[in-house]
Parts: C-alpha cells; sequence; structure tokens
C-alpha cells in the first residue's frame, strides 16, 4: 500500500482483520494521499479495478498452534474475491501466494521444471501452509476466464517489518534497533529478499495486461546467503552477530535453499532493481530516516 500511495495515481481501500496492525500503519502511510480503511464486512460496498491479497498466517509457530487457521483464512478472503470477479469479469485479483507451493524439500533452486514434493503420508502442521497455498492456485487456474494472478513470494522485507516475529530479518531489525547480539548458528541457508518498489513493480506489469489468469515466481537480482548477509549488515550498520557449531538437529533444517530461478515474470517486462542486499539496506534506511532504528 505503501508503494502505490506514494505513486500517486491509485485510489486504496485497506481492508483489515486486525485493529493493532491497521493502527501501525496508518501511523507510518504518507500524509494527503486516497485510501480509506475498510473492515472486511464492507468489502462488497465498492468497486475495485484490482485487488490484492496479502493475508494470511505467514509464521510456522503460530500455523503449529492452530493448523487450521491457515485453510479457514485463505479460504474465507479467496471465496470473498472470486465471488467479486464473478461478477465485475473486467477486475483483476493478484494474490500473494508462496514459494511453498513447491513444497518443503529445498536442497536446491527452483525453476521452470520444479516439481511440487508432498509426502502425502506424513502430513502435518509444518505442510498446512504449503497445501493451503496449493489449493488456492489450483481453485484459480480452475477459473481460467477470470483475471486472476498468484505471485510467488519466496522471502520479502519492508520497513514496516515486525521486529517481534521470528523470521529472520525481523530477529536482526530487533537487535539493530535495541543493541543487541543477534545468535544464530553456522548452518548457512540462502534467501531471495523482494522489497516492496519491486513487487509493486510486477503488480503495475500485471495491471497493464488487463486480461490475464497466470502464475508468477518472485524475485530480485541476486539472492544472498546468511553468513554474507551479515557481514554486510555489520560492515554497513554495525550489526553485531555472534554464531554457534551447529547441532545435528541444526543441520536439518529446511529450506536451506529458498529461491527460484524461474523467471517468467519477464515476460511481462519485470526487471528488478535490487539485489537482495541492496533491497534490504534501502529499506533499513528507510527506517533509519524515520527515526525508527
Amino acid at each position: 500500500s505503501h508503494e502505490f500511495l506514494k505513486d500517486g495515481a491509485f485510489e486504496l481501500y485497506l481492508f483489515y482483520r486486525s485493529d493493532k496492525k491497521k493502527n501501525d500503519l496508518t501511523k507510518r502511510l504518507p500524509k494527503g494521499n486516497s485510501f480509506k480503511f475498510c473492515t472486511l464486512d464492507k468489502f462488497n460496498k465498492f468497486n475495485y479495478d484490482v485487488v490484492i491479497n496479502a493475508s494470511g498466517i505467514g509464521e510456522l509457530y503460530k500455523i503449529k498452534e492452530n493448523p487450521i487457521d491457515i485453510f479457514k483464512i485463505t479460504e474465507e478472503i479467496d471465496n470473498l474475491v472470486i465471488n467479486y470477479l464473478e461478477k465485475h469479469k473486467n477486475s483483476i485479483y493478484i494474490n500473494l501466494s508462496s514459494g511453498a507451493v513447491y513444497g518443503n524439500d529445498y536442497k536446491k533452486s527452483v525453476n521452470s521444471n520444479s516439481k511440487t514434493v508432498l509426502d502425502i503420508g506424513k502430513l502435518d502442521h509444518s505442510m498446512c501452509y504449503s497445501i493451503a497455498k496449493i489449493n488456492s492456485e489450483a481453485k484459480h487456474r480452475s477459473v481460467e476466464k477470470l483475471n486472476i494472478v498468484d505471485l510467488r513470494v519466496f522471502s520479502f522485507f519492508s520497513q514496516f517489518v515486525d521486529e517481534n516475529s521470528k523470521f529472520l530479518m525481523s530477529e536482526i531489525v530487533n537487535c539493530l534497533k535495541n543493541k543487541k547480539v543477534f545468535k544464530t548458528n553456522d548452518v548457512d541457508i540462502v534467501r531471495d529478499y523482494v522489497t516492496p518498489e519491486d513487487l509493486s513493480n510486477i503488480i503495475k506489469l500485471i495491471i497493464k495486461n488487463k486480461k490475464i489468469n497466470d502464475y508468477f515466481d518472485v524475485y530480485s537480482k541476486k539472492p544472498v546467503s546468511k553468513l554474507e548477509l551479515l557481514s554486510f549488515l555489520k560492515e554497513k550498520y554495525g550489526l553485531k552477530y555472534s554464531i554457534k557449531k551447529s547441532t545435528t538437529e541444526n543441520k536439518k533444517t529446511p529450506r536451506n535453499i529458498y529461491y527460484s530461478k524461474y523467471r517468467k515474470v519477464e515476460t511481462l517486462g519485470y526487471k528488478p532493481k535490487f539485489n537482495s542486499k541492496q533491497g534490504i539496506a534501502y529499506e533499513i534506511d528507510e527506517m533509519y530516516s524515520l527515526g525508527l532504528l
């Protein structure tokens, strides 16, 4: 929403489920722009050219506490928007999906030939998120006459990050803000962080297409490994960190390599502006300029 408000060419209706998140966002949105906060029960009272769905539960520990919620929330919002599209067939629905649709076996990066791998005999809470996203995308492809695009986001970072969540960059921002030492193990992972400007540019390209039902993997110019990122953040922002020798259990951590080389979104004209390190630095600089760090 922040990027579209900065653009100035959009009128936004921002629907929320959490009063706290709404209040936090209100403090940070650019002033004097056209936007309106609404509760979900007001959704069908307005008309939209584009609907962007960024709802859901992203953190595994929350899914573990009550796994069925990821299915309920995904279905609720998805059905709401699809029902709207069936009555307004020129509107576009852009759903923020996830790289999790490829399953949870990340020993190498995803490409155009990658297949989803799920152990159907061992379904547990850790797979609920993947299955919810797969179900949603399958539903979208089944209504091919409607304009629906799934954007598979692998890793995302912005100045609006929840510093109290358990994601890598959330914990790092928390340590920068509170001048704490970031503690991690020596198991390296690779992530591809897309930031708001590049993501919003993809969305604008989709809007120009008008008639489209498809999916695209989202990526920056280049991914980054955890250890490379920590070194970069230490040099640029003085991040203090310590690395502990990993245990056998740590070494079994899934999603060590979690990014995509599937460049289909190039067909829309997408060219990322940032690599992962540049995008992260841009957003952290914004936080410093706003006095948030």
